[in-house]
């Protein structure tokens, strides 16, 4: 009897197919969880804003909006492929908002924003 070395066509194709299978339902569980981990980023960098907003109206009674130009921040980690950030004053205080780009389209959430309550909006993406 001859004995064989490797494997067959068919091991080979059902190997493939395994594998297809796997990835088929482990790439948008991955997908989710990137969306979800830039959202999450947003919503820190958000906060980080909130903080620093407060902080110069605690030492000049006054908010200093200068903080966010140009859709970023200097401490913030946002990537601006994901986020745009702004600050908006307000009667009273201020808006923060986050707008999502072309990279984080497929979100479930829409754009975020929080206010100088600390209430963020769309309250179930908080």
């Amino acid at each position: 009897m001859i004995k064989q070395k490797g494997v067959t066509l068919i091991e080979m194709l059902i190997a493939v197919a395994v594998i297809g299978v796997l990835t088929a339902i482990a790439y948008p569980s991955y997908q989710s969880h990137v969306l979800k981990g830039h959202r999450t980023q947003a919503m820190g960098d958000m906060i980080k804003i909130q903080l620093a907003l407060e902080e110069s109206y605690t030492q000049n009674s006054a908010y200093d909006f200068t903080i966010v130009s140009g859709g970023s921040c200097s401490f913030c980690d946002t990537d601006s492929e994901r986020y745009t950030l702004a600050v908006t004053q307000q009667d009273p205080g201020y808006l923060i908002t986050a707008k999502m780009e072309s990279l984080q389209k497929n979100d479930e959430c829409e754009d975020l924003s929080l206010d100088q309550t600390s209430k963020g909006s769309p309250e179930r993406c908080w």
